[in-house]
């Protein structure tokens, strides 16, 4: 009598723990849907150690990871990502998404983007959908040219000396 109450004890307070997933990878879209990408990042990091590498499914927590990370630092999600798409074959969606979230990820992130665009074009010339994103983006940096972006002392100016795309280049204003 005592081994079956213990046992319904424990599954009723199992089913009443936390609302936390006990799948990384799960915990870790539920932190990017709640706006935590921070946590959501360290999720991923759960799951990607418990993952085989080159693996499809660590490909695709490694895309989640870097896109978390563009909220966090828009720089190292880049370089993360530019890693990723050099080791392994990622879809002009992966790409897609990553400028998505790049640009989405603050002012900080719009040269990011602008890197990831153009990598994007290398890799896929004749996308469209990767072409809209450059002429967007373009839209945004001559936009803060114009000192539209935002008044917290960074500015934006168009470096057209590449061939392909006009990079943002970030300069921070002494007052």
């Amino acid at each position: 009598m005592k081994a079956p109450l213990t046992l319904s004890l424990l599954l009723v307070l199992g089913a009443c723990g936390s609302d936390t997933p006990a799948d990384p990878t799960e915990a870790g879209q539920m932190a990017v849907q709640a706006g935590d990408h921070q946590a959501a990042v360290g999720h991923f990091d759960t799951a990607l150690a418990s993952l085989s590498a080159g693996t499809p499914e660590h490909t695709e927590v490694a895309i989640a990871r870097c896109r978390a990370r563009a909220y966090v630092d828009s720089s190292a999600a880049r370089e993360d990502f530019m890693m990723l798409a050099g080791a392994t074959d990622l879809e002009e969606k992966a790409y897609r998404d990553m400028i998505r979230d790049l640009f989405n990820g603050g002012a900080d992130g719009l040269l990011e983007a602008v890197n990831v665009v153009d990598a994007g074009l290398k890799k896929f010339p004749e996308s469209e959908k990767l072409q809209k994103y450059l002429e967007k983006l373009k839209a945004e940096a001559a936009k803060a040219e114009g000192g539209a972006l935002n008044k917290d002392r960074k500015s934006t100016r168009l470096n057209s000396s590449h061939t392909v795309i006009s990079y943002a280049v970030f300069c921070l204003k002494k007052k």
